[in-house]
């Protein structure tokens, strides 16, 4: 992977059993300049959209092999992700036929916040080795807010 340049890549996941049917964008971005892992960062992408309740219970994930290529790692970080994420409960695999998101359950209630407060971390972490003081960072949210009209 070019070291210099940030992947983001807009995927499509096949919801419920019809595979043709109702696709929905994916969006998963990989840094390669974040100290994260290309790993974790994957896995924190897949899991926010579970979380969030994007993904849905039943929903097919996109096949190993294509992730790997559009993200452009190999296909057994990919591998590792799905298995991680089916051990931690969030996917099951169905042999022959790929990785299913699993419904949300009452115990990941709180990962939302725990989710944010990791993206949180990362962000003021960047900011800060630009120069960047906790005043601008909250200027630059203060101005995000209002350009949205919330």
């Amino acid at each position: 992977m070019d070291k210099n340049v940030d992947k983001f890549v807009v995927l499509y996941y096949y919801s419920g059993m019809d595979h043709k049917k109702d696709l929905k964008p994916l969006n998963i971005s990989v840094d390669a300049r974040s100290a994260l892992p290309v790993y974790e960062q994957v896995k924190q992408g897949i899991k926010l959209l579970i979380v969030s309740g994007y993904l849905a219970d039943g929903d097919r994930m996109v096949p190993i092999r294509e992730l790997a290529t559009r993200l452009r790692v190999n296909a057994n970080t990919i591998v590792k992700v799905y298995y991680q994420l089916d051990v931690e409960g969030y996917l099951y695999s169905q042999p022959g036929s790929g990785y299913f998101v699993k419904g949300n359950r009452p115990e990941r209630e709180g990962e939302a916040n725990e989710l944010l407060a990791r993206l949180a971390e990362d962000f003021i972490a960047k900011a800060l080795k630009l120069g960047f003081s906790l005043d601008d960072m909250i200027q630059q949210l203060e101005q995000r807010k209002k350009d949205k009209g919330e």
